[in-house]
């Protein structure tokens, strides 16, 4: 609903002052469900705590079951309806306020009210454009296959921006606690050892020679934990975000742990491809990065990373062992990129493939040694 001159001229843009939440509640109780009294008592006491302004409020029952609750409000409308027999309802709720800290607050009483076993929302904003806002997904869309990954977001324990990117963590009932940069899937905690574990192997090889680790990217520490049980001399976890070790501190200690206290471990925040530098005489080298960098580049992928290969190469002793995260099977494209390019630089050039079920598909990794 907006207020003003209805008058105006038909090009004249409509401005969005409108905030619309849909939400489902899965796996109420049946019996508030069909209770138009206490429906309306909720509907009333959500209103009143958020300070919505109740102008009218009315219900229909339906026959043989079933209620729509509907409240006319000082700023738009809330409704309510009800499907008993599948202990779901559908909820509505249309303010004109530009922020939308009023819809949810009434969302989470309702909750707290009718008790739903999990939610799902979309949050719309309304007028010119027409915007979905926020949803209960997040959507990995990878342009490099042909189709894309939804995650449902059953909580959001974080979500902020960095210097460099989009940070969220959220809880799924399958996968738990996950980490989206710029939405794209990090790693999950229930399958989070098959990744790093696939990360770490082709560096066991080297057991009586782990005087000195790098890892590459790696700030969730998931890789770095796993690292550690190899006893190496000394790890260096090169990253440019500070941001996102902090999230992992927080929120993933269950793939973390406290590996990054770990007195071996030395934290270095910097971009690689500067601090790569030929100084640097590593064992070994964990390549914890993304293969599509052309977001933060200014010259070609193929330029890039072959430039990045080369001071891995520099910085390595001889006989260092790299090990790398490829791109998803699919990703033909990159998988084929990246193996011609270590084989330019590198010997005993290994390219296999892993299913790792949180990214949906089988995973390319690749491990190859300096000689």
């Amino acid at each position: 609903m907006w207020r003003g001159n209805p008058l105006r001229n038909e090009g004249a843009a409509m401005k969005p002052t409108g905030n619309q939440i849909l939400a489902e509640f899965f796996r109420c109780s049946a019996h508030i469900l069909n209770d138009s009294d206490a429906l309306e008592r909720i509907l009333a006491g959500g209103i009143e705590a958020c300070g919505l302004g109740l102008v009218s409020l009315n219900s229909h029952c339906y026959d043989p079951i079933g209620i729509t609750s509907i409240a006319v409000i000082s700023e738009s409308h809330i409704a309510i309806h009800t499907y008993p027999e599948a202990h779901h309802a559908s909820v509505d709720i249309f303010t004109c306020s530009r922020g939308n800290e009023k819809s949810q607050h009434l969302l989470h009483y309702l909750e707290e009210k009718l008790m739903p076993a999990t939610t799902r929302v979309v949050e719309v904003s309304r007028g010119n454009p027409l915007e979905v806002s926020r949803t209960n997904w997040i959507t990995d869309d990878n342009s490099a296959t042909g189709f894309d990954v939804r995650y449902r977001v059953d909580r959001e324990l974080f979500s902020g921006l960095s210097r460099y990117q989009d940070i969220k963590v959220i809880e799924n009932q399958d996968f738990g606690r996950m980490l989206f940069l710029d939405n794209d899937l990090q790693i999950a905690e229930r399958d989070a050892w098959l990744y790093n574990e696939a990360m770490v192997s082709p560096v066991r090889g080297k057991l009586n020679d782990l005087s000195s680790v790098a890892i590459l990217g790696g700030g969730d520490g998931g890789v770095l934990y796993e690292l550690l049980k190899l006893n190496p001399g000394s790890v260096s976890v090169i990253d440019i975000d500070e941001e996102v070790i902090r999230v992992a501190r927080t929120y993933l200690e269950s793939i973390c742990h406290s590996a990054f206290e770990d007195e071996r471990v030395n934290i270095v925040l910097a971009d690689v491809f500067e601090y790569l530098d030929g100084s640097h005489q590593f064992d070994a080298m964990i390549y914890d990065l993304t293969m599509h960098p052309e977001s933060f580049i200014v010259m070609d992928r193929e330029d890039y990373l072959n430039q990045l290969f080369m001071k891995m190469k520099e910085d390595l002793k001889s006989q260092g062992v790299v090990s790398l995260q490829c791109a998803s099977e699919y990703d033909q494209k990159t998988t084929a990129l990246v193996e011609k390019l270590l084989n330019r630089h590198f010997s005993s050039v290994k390219m296999d493939k892993k299913l790792i079920p949180s990214y949906g598909s089988m995973w390319m990794f690749a491990s190859c040694i300096k000689t």
